[in-house]
Formats: structure tokens, C-alpha cells, sequence
């Protein structure tokens, strides 16, 4: 009870005088017709709800179905569909640009940097990922005071950006590169073949990964003191082109190119020391090479001859010797031609370089002191109207790049020292002299010779103790320009690369250089500035 009383206290009931206004609110609804008849006089029978309730004849009929729409908002109709998707089919298939080949991307002009490597020509024109341009693949030596084991190898350069596509590490040098004899692994990129003193490999561009070292044809063991091969016919008929080396400076030895296997050795007559085998300048089918026996002679072999001792390994193939002198450092470009010099044991060495017209007269020369002249490359431009006034009317040319030694060379003082980290050469001695390297432009039209000096940059060389032995070494930055089409667009690009030491502090690091230009676009400013 005592409960009850409380829980009245807390819900009283509401006295009558009090009530909610709304509640005494009546809803009613109208018929909206209230003239609607129905068609059926039994209609009414089935007019009801689920309930079994009678449903009143006011309540309206709705018509189900729709009107015919018009030919104008057919259209507007389709076009609204097709704007819903677009945006989709834009983001998922347009925007995107997972490969380089379906993009407009145009090369511009990029510089690299690497550290504690010495880079080497030549400069390799490659395939890689994307077939809209070729990226490029340099050979590289490791620094004196480089720690590591695999501090040589091979490095490979997208074209249009300058990234690092693939960088293939090893103990030993490579000496030697060509990109452009064989495909080995028959994916329709040539694969390139790498020289050094464990002998001959290939590697594919793409991904930097080595397909195969040439062996025995037991399979046992490498086949080292190789040089760099020429390619020969499919003679075991794989389906993949053979190479023909010199082996241990006495023979030749025809190696397969889809495996690396040794096929035949073909023993060369009267030669005791076998050098740079090459093709014929007139003919791809005759082999020439360069024996050194009392003096240096030249002889020619012609593949048919190759193919009979491949067969017939008793065969001794017919060799004919050449007396005609082959010039290796005479380059071409139009009508005019460029002649090289370069002297013996440099830095002391001196240089000449002279200017030919097609008449064989001399337009000028240029003598260097304590310098070397790199292998000038020619360019030459399509004669358009544009191009004639951009550059005078000089469409055709040489670049050259120049190493000129000063004449003072530094002891390194101990805290100075280039292999500081290196214990085991801590008490070699090492010292640094100043090269000027300088990049020139020669251009000539019919009147009057151009030299623009392009570059200007000064590398820090540091030599052991005997100048035999530096870094960067001139030998390796004979082939550091290259003028090619990189991106397939009919236009040239300028590839260069150096190498120099640098001072951190009290250490020295090697840090070597690549840079790409656009030559077509840099020129004209080059003329405009002059």
C-alpha cells in the first residue's frame, strides 16, 4: 500500500480540465472525385484490403504504366547515360599511364651523378621496358678506396629520365661492351656481351640479368682470354646467330649464341699474336685482323672460309694479306672530314687536329699541348629553312671533347689520402694534378669555320705513384660521347659522361657524371650566344 501510494505520486492521472488541443483536432480527408463511378457493378464486391475490410469507392484508381517518350528526350535521355559513364572510362583507361609508350613523354635534358665509380666507353644504346626509347649502358670501375667486393660492373640509364634501370654488379673489371651483335635469348631485344678477364658473357637489357658465360663444350669450365667476338651465320641451326672470338691471341673459336658453348677452334695460320678481328669496311663477309709477328701486318679471311673449318675441323682456312693502310681516325661529316692525332705517353702527350674540305685541302688545324682528343663524333641535320638560319647554314659538324693536363702534380699528405679507409693501402702514396676538359663544337658551311666552345669542366686526377695508374683514366673516357636518336622522334640527343674526384673534408670520392641534352634545341643557343 505504501508502494501503490508512492507510485500514484509520481504518475498522476491528468485532471479532465487539462487535454492536448490537438487531440480534440478531427482529420478528415475529402475525395478529390467524387464523381467517379464504377465501370463494373461487381467491382465493389472485390474491393477490399487485406483485412477483409471494405474499401470505399472514393479512394482514385491509379493508371499503371508510362507515356511514349519523344525522340528529343530519347537523346537527352542516352546522353545522360553516356556522361555517367565517361568519367569512368576517363580515370580508369585515359588518365592513367602505367608504361612510358602510351604517354606523349617527350626527353628533356637530364643530369646524373654516381658515387665511387669510374665510368668507361662507349656509351651503349640498349632496349629496355618501354619500346618508345632506348635507355643506355655504360661500363664502370670502382674507386681506389671503394671497400667493396662487386664494386665493377655494368650500369644501364632510362633514356627520357635518367634513372637507374638496372646496375649489374661484379668482382672484375669489363674491359670491353657491344650492344649490338646478338639476341641470344630471341625476345627481340639485342643482348649485350660483356668482356673481362673470367671470359665472355651475355646479358639482357631489360633487366640486367646474365644469360650466359662462354664454356667448354665439355661444360665443365669458362672459356677465359677472349676478345670481343664478331658475329657469324647460324651454323648449328638453333635459330640463333654464332660468334666468332680470338682466343688465347692464337685462334679463333666459334662460340654458340643461344648457349655460350664453344663449337669449333680454327687455328690460324702463320700469326704468333691475333688482334682485333673485325669486319671489312667494303664487305660484311671478310674478316680482317691484325697479326703481330716481327711487325704488324694485316690479313682478311672471308667467312665462306670460317664456315668450311666448322665443318671440316681438319680444314686450314685461306688467309690473304692487306696492303692497304686502313685510317682509324679520320671521321666524316657532310663534306668536310676530321683528322686526329694524338701522341704517345700522356700527359706529356701532344695532339693534332685538322679540318679537310671534299677537295682534301686543309680549312684549319689545331695543335694541343700536355693534351688528348676524344673520338670526335659527326652530326649532321636535315636542311630545312628553319634550321639553315637557326644556324647559319651550318648543318653539319663535329663535337670533340679535349683532356688537357696542367703541369703540376700534389703529394696527397696523409689526411688527404684518396684510400684513407683502406687499411691495407694507408702508406701508398697518391697524388692529384687539374684536367681541363673542354667540349668543343666545330661546324663549317661554305665560307668559314665555327668553333664554339660548348663545355668547360675541371676534373681532379689522382695517380698512384707511378701516372700509369689514375682515376678517371683518359683511356676511359676515349668513347664518352655519343650522338643518337634516343627517343625515336627523327631528333638528336648529345650523351656525355665524365668522371671526377671530389674533396669532402679531408677525403676525396669519386663521383662520376652523366648529362643528355637535346642537341637540335641547344645549338641555335649556343649560335645565338656567340
Amino acid at each position: 500500500m505504501k508502494m501503490a501510494h508512492s507510485m500514484q505520486g509520481i504518475y498522476a492521472p491528468l485532471p479532465q480540465s487539462i487535454s492536448d488541443s490537438d487531440s480534440e483536432k478531427e482529420i478528415s480527408m475529402e475525395p478529390l472525385c467524387t464523381s467517379y463511378e464504377p465501370k463494373n457493378k461487381f467491382e465493389n464486391i472485390y474491393r477490399q484490403n487485406g483485412h477483409g475490410m471494405h474499401l470505399e469507392d472514393d479512394i482514385v484508381k491509379i493508371k499503371r504504366g508510362a507515356s511514349k517518350m519523344s525522340a528529343a528526350r530519347k537523346v537527352a535521355f542516352g546522353c545522360s547515360i553516356i556522361l555517367c559513364f565517361l568519367p569512368i572510362i576517363i580515370f580508369l583507361w585515359v588518365l592513367p599511364c602505367t608504361e612510358l609508350h602510351t604517354c606523349p613523354v617527350k626527353i628533356s635534358n637530364w643530369e646524373y651523378q654516381q658515387e665511387e665509380i669510374e665510368l668507361k666507353g662507349p656509351i651503349m644504346l640498349v632496349g629496355g621496358l618501354y619500346k618508345s626509347n632506348y635507355n643506355l649502358a655504360i661500363m664502370y670501375k670502382g674507386s681506389f678506396n671503394s671497400p667493396k667486393s662487386l664494386k665493377h660492373g655494368v650500369i644501364s640509364f632510362m633514356g627520357l629520365t635518367g634513372s637507374v634501370a638496372w646496375d649489374l654488379q661484379q668482382v672484375v673489371e669489363p674491359y670491353k661492351i657491344n650492344c649490338q651483335i646478338i639476341d641470344s635469348n630471341m625476345d627481340g631485344t639485342l643482348d649485350c656481351l660483356i668482356i673481362d678477364k673470367t671470359g665472355l658473357k651475355v646479358i639482357e637489357t631489360i633487366a640486367g640479368q646474365a644469360l650466359w658465360h662462354a664454356h667448354s663444350s665439355e661444360e665443365k669450365t669458362l672459356v677465359r682470354n677472349l676478345d670481343m667476338p664478331i658475329p657469324l651465320p647460324d651454323l648449328n641451326n638453333d635459330g640463333v646467330i654464332e660468334l666468332l672470338s680470338i682466343y688465347e691471341k692464337t685462334s679463333f673459336l666459334v662460340i654458340s649464341g643461344n648457349t655460350g658453348r664453344a663449337l669449333a677452334k680454327i687455328q690460324v695460320p702463320s700469326c704468333g699474336h691475333i688482334k682485333e678481328i673485325h669486319f671489312s669496311a667494303e664487305d660484311n663477309q671478310i674478316c680482317v685482323y691484325h697479326c703481330m709477328n716481327t711487325s704488324i701486318e694485316t690479313y682478311q679471311v672471308s667467312l665462306s672460309e670460317i664456315e668450311k673449318s666448322f665443318s671440316n675441323p681438319q680444314y686450314i682456312i685461306n688467309v690473304t694479306p692487306l696492303t692497304e693502310e686502313i685510317t682509324e681516325h679520320d671521321y666524316v661529316a657532310g663534306n668536310r672530314r676530321l683528322r686526329v692525332n694524338n701522341g704517345p705517353d700522356c700527359p706529356k702527350c701532344h695532339c693534332v687536329m685538322t679540318l679537310y674540305d671534299d677537295k682534301n685541302q686543309v680549312l684549319k688545324t689545331w695543335p694541343f699541348n700536355n693534351a688528348f682528343i676524344m673520338k670526335p663524333k659527326p652530326f649532321s641535320f636535315k636542311p630545312s629553312q628553319a634550321k639553315k638560319l637557326q644556324l647559319k647554314g651550318h648543318l653539319s659538324g663535329f663535337i670533340v671533347k679535349i683532356w688537357e693536363w696542367s703541369e703540376h702534380y700534389r703529394k696527397l699528405r696523409p689526411l688527404q689520402r684518396v684510400n684513407k679507409r683502406s687499411v691495407q693501402y694507408h702508406n701508398e702514396t697518391f697524388f692529384s694534378t687539374e684536367v681541363s676538359e673542354r667540349v668543343i663544337l666545330i661546324t663549317s658551311n661554305e665560307t668559314d669555320v665555327q668553333v664554339i666552345n660548348a663545355s668547360f669542366t675541371e676534373i681532379n686526377q689522382i695517380c698512384r705513384t707511378d701516372e700509369t695508374n689514375c682515376q678517371p683514366d683518359v683511356n676511359n673516357q676515349v668513347d664518352s660521347l655519343l650522338i643518337a636518336d634516343v627517343e625515336h622522334d627523327s631528333s638528336t640527343e648529345l650523351v656525355n659522361f665524365y668522371s671526377s674526384y671530389v674533396r669532402r673534408d679531408e677525403d676525396w670520392h669519386l663521383v662520376s657524371f652523366v648529362k643528355v641534352l637535346r642537341l637540335e634545341e641547344e645549338l641555335p643557343k649556343l649560335y645565338s650566344a656567340k
